[in-house]
């Protein structure tokens, strides 16, 4: 009989925006042969065939690596107002094509229109959620606003209490019998944590996590195998190079990339040793 050895990847970011980035191409091939992993997500319709023709790795990486890339594609609050049915329409379309793909990022935002309840923000979202449990996929979720709510229309869509509690693998693959939340940036706190363990939802840190003093305390309190890094990468992530008098390489911003989710790793490691 054949043993497979799985090899799970050290550097895998669970949530960045490779098409937003200046060069793609460039940086998904650099990304590549660094060993660097992602769900490379995709927000708006106009990201969406990119985000598809983006992907790496995915021939091999399930006999060298259970965190093999995958692709996420939704709608974000941002937009809720101008989306239309060809939008979902669409949307269905990229992800039955893709079986390993998430759906979203998709959620509440309180910064734009639509986010009273009941409103376009809330409607979009309930919607993705609908779409990921039929499909049996996991699901992004953005929230700037109050995570209850979030949890709210989950339950509403039909995400179900303990349906995968606490039985998040340490790998990636798509839980196409209990698909998960995951909740991107998060910044919750302990009531947060708490309602998104109840659903079996993936928590996923970033730097920002750390700078919340209630963030901060709830997150030593979440399953380490509900915890997952990222970098949230998209277009602004070339600020960092703010100075230089010429684009910054994809070598350069795959660096960059790799100390990131270090960094968060880090803090993660730092937040638990002082629990």
């Amino acid at each position: 009989m054949k043993v497979i050895h799985i090899i799970f990847c050290t550097m895998y970011d669970f949530h960045l925006h490779l098409a937003r980035l200046s060069d793609p191409e460039s940086i998904a091939d650099e990304l590549e042969r660094r060993g660097y992993h992602y769900v490379d997500v995709g927000c708006e319709p106009w990201e969406w065939e990119k985000v598809r023709d983006l992907k790496r790795a995915e021939v091999n990486a399930a006999e060298k690596c259970a965190e093999a890339n995958r692709a996420a594609y939704g709608i974000h609050p941002m937009i809720a107002e101008k989306v239309t049915e060809e939008d979902f329409t669409t949307l269905r379309k990229f992800l039955e094509s893709d079986s390993t793909a998430q759906v979203g990022e998709a959620g509440l935002d309180r910064r734009f229109s639509g986010y009273e309840s009941g409103g376009a923000q809330e409607k979009v979202f309930r919607r993705q959620a609908e779409l990921a449990l039929e499909l049996g996929r996991d699901i992004q979720i953005h929230c700037v606003g109050d995570y209850m709510r979030i949890v709210k229309v989950l339950r509403e869509a039909g995400f179900k209490t303990g349906a995968a509690q606490n039985n998040a693998p340490q790998n990636n693959a798509p839980q196409n019998n209990a698909p998960r939340p995951i909740f991107h940036r998060f910044v919750g706190d302990v009531s947060a944590v708490r309602a998104g363990i109840e659903l079996g939802a993936i928590f996923s840190l970033h730097a920002d996590s750390f700078l919340k003093k209630s963030t901060a305390a709830a997150i030593p309190g979440i399953p380490r195998d509900c915890v997952r890094f990222e970098t949230d990468a998209d277009e602004n992530f070339g600020e960092r190079f703010a100075g230089m008098d010429r684009t910054p390489s994809a070598k350069e911003i795959a660096e960059a990339l790799i100390k990131d989710l270090g960094d968060v790793q880090r803090l993660y490691k730092l937040a638990i040793k002082g629990a």
